[in-house]
């Protein structure tokens, strides 16, 4: 808890900040920002919980379409599933960030300072922390998938990495880097950018990211049902992302978390 007066203030808490601030200082979070230099006005952030929901669900749109050329008499063919699913991430992330990005126009201006998309080197070491953290809670979901018997011949029940299961040579390659770029970039966007900012002017912190994590990972569910036995280790990621994107301000290192607890998914499917 910082004390109001603290010499460095937490900019995600509207009720520790003292005037005056400036456009650097001030994030979209707080429910307030300055106007122009010099005028001292302080315009409201017009971006909310529904632009997410809209970001959200114009990505998924987004990406049905992008797979409407890879389908046959209304199906998608086994060889297609691989290329299918890259253009989809590739077109579904890419959405969602231009819709995003006119959505920051009703706020600071800028996906940083709006959202908090920022990736500093200096944050590296997170990227382990992930894929330690991932290990953690693959230890925890053992007991559930043997239950389950979710593995069935080596073919997990999620669809995703089925997929991938079947990518070989360069799109292999590509699908490594969606899920470890691409896909976090996205959602962390969406979910510790966009939501959890928006929740923060609605709720204690507590509440805020607790709900932006449960969303997320019930929102990987609904994608794909057969993921339903990961909820408990995806609320865990969102919990300590969401803590993460709270202290610091940005999304660095809940970027290089959640590509770090992706990293044991490419290692288990790859060794």
């Amino acid at each position: 808890m910082v004390r109001p007066g603290a010499a460095n203030r937490n900019p995600w808490r509207a009720d520790v900040l003292g005037p005056p601030q400036t456009a650097d200082s001030v994030r979209p979070m707080e429910g307030r920002a300055v106007g122009p230099p010099g005028t001292g006005e302080a315009p409201h952030i017009g971006w909310g919980v529904p632009d997410a929901a809209v970001a959200f669900l114009l990505s998924l749109l987004a990406a049905s379409i992008a797979e409407t050329p890879f389908l046959t008499h209304g199906k998608l063919p086994q060889s297609s599933q691989v290329p299918a699913s890259l253009a989809a991430l590739a077109v579904q992330t890419t959405t969602a960030v231009v819709y995003l990005s006119f959505a920051a126009r009703r706020g600071v201006g800028s996906l940083r300072a709006d959202f908090g998309l920022r990736l500093s080197p200096k944050d590296s070491g997170w990227f382990l922390v992930g894929l330690g953290l991932a290990f953690v809670a693959g230890i925890g979901l053992t007991p559930i998938v043997d239950a389950g018997n979710l593995d069935r011949n080596g073919q997990s029940s999620q669809s995703v990495v089925r997929v991938f299961q079947s990518a070989h040579g360069s799109q292999a390659a590509l699908f490594i880097v969606a899920v470890l770029v691409v896909a976090p970039l996205g959602e962390e966007l969406l979910f510790r950018g966009a939501l959890l900012r928006a929740l923060m002017r609605r709720t204690n912190p507590t509440a805020a990211v607790a709900v932006s994590a449960l969303v997320f990972a019930l929102v990987h569910v609904a994608l794909d049902p057969g993921a339903g036995f990961a909820v408990p280790a995806l609320f865990l990621l969102g919990l300590v992302s969401g803590d993460r994107a709270l202290k610091t301000g940005d999304l660095s290192e809940s970027f290089l978390l959640h590509a770090g607890f992706n990293l044991l998914a490419v290692l288990q499917i790859l060794l």
